[in-house]
């Protein structure tokens, strides 16, 4: 497979895998599970999952602890405070309106590699990306226009697209050279556990009990942790081998992808507003995925 091919499949499955966990997300917090307690269950299911697929990952570990503050920094801007915000706000904005914080790191990624000189200039690529970007919130303007009355929670949802973009960046030109995308995926990932676990302990988070008898809610939980596990494998394989900008379309694809699932399965109906932006999207990832296959080659 050639190595285009293999980063737009990536790219593709890690936004279907954001978008299944939003909606799990949401399932489980109607039940009873409280925001907190699924980020600490999110991080522990990355961590299982990628030490499930790589056992040697765990040994390693030991042999980088002088990358420890990449590790944490890491962890933090990319996966610990947009987890907090995204599972704090989806119950309060709904899954369209949180899509934005997968939508706009996007803008975040590209401005701060731009200034860096991380990703070079090209006006056809910026084209493609601010097609994506103007396909996003097309579609996102017809989903979540319905939130008035805890519209300070759009606010604090917009840390999530910040922390994500910095993240995106910092994970790119801070990557130790001699780690290995599953090693570096563990790590972040023990780190988030770690800080999760940390607040649970201080901040007395309360899921009733009932919740972890219930044997259809241990199945979604357990749908959700393996699939956040996926995801984090999907992204780091992908950063080191796409770069953070490529990354960055992941969000809009998770805008349309949300779309599509809640037509099939929920029966949501949208306006041919929503229609144009899942074709401005489509077109601007194809297009910047085809410009870039012709750049890198096999």
């Amino acid at each position: 497979m050639k190595k285009a091919t293999r980063d737009a499949a990536m790219l593709w499955g890690m936004a279907a895998n954001i978008t299944l966990s939003l909606i799990l997300l949401r399932q489980l917090q109607t039940v009873g599970l409280h925001p907190l307690h699924a980020t600490l269950f999110q991080a522990l299911g990355c961590a299982a999952c990628i030490a499930l697929v790589d056992r040697g990952a765990v040994g390693r570990l030991v042999a980088y602890r002088s990358s420890i503050r990449y590790f944490v920094i890491a962890s933090l801007l990319g996966f610990t405070i947009p987890r907090l915000v995204v599972s704090g706000a989806v119950s309060h904005t709904g899954v369209g309106l949180t899509t934005l914080a997968f939508t706009l790191p996007l803008v975040v990624t590209y401005v701060i590699a731009r200034v860096m000189n991380v990703e070079s200039f090209d006006r056809k690529r910026l084209a493609f990306l601010s097609l994506t970007l103007i396909g996003a919130l097309l579609y996102i303007s017809t989903r979540g226009a319905t939130v008035h009355a805890e519209s300070h929670w759009l606010y604090i949802l917009m840390l999530a697209p910040i922390a994500l973009g910095i993240g995106n960046i910092y994970r790119s030109v801070a990557w130790p050279g001699d780690l290995s995308p599953t090693t570096t995926a563990l790590a972040t990932a023990l780190c988030s556990l770690v800080t999760y676990g940390a607040l649970a302990a201080v901040y007395p988070a309360a899921t009733p009990w009932t919740f972890f008898t219930n044997g259809s809610h241990l199945v979604l939980l357990l749908l959700f942790m393996g699939i956040a596990g996926s995801s984090q494998l999907l992204l780091f394989h992908l950063q080191q081998s796409a770069g953070p900008v490529y990354i960055g379309q992941s969000g809009a694809l998770v805008v349309l992808l949300g779309g599509v699932t809640g037509s099939i399965f929920f029966n949501e109906h949208y306006s041919l507003i929503t229609l144009l932006g899942s074709v401005l999207i489509a077109a601007g990832v194809y297009t910047y995925c085809r410009s870039r296959a012709l750049e890198v080659g096999p």
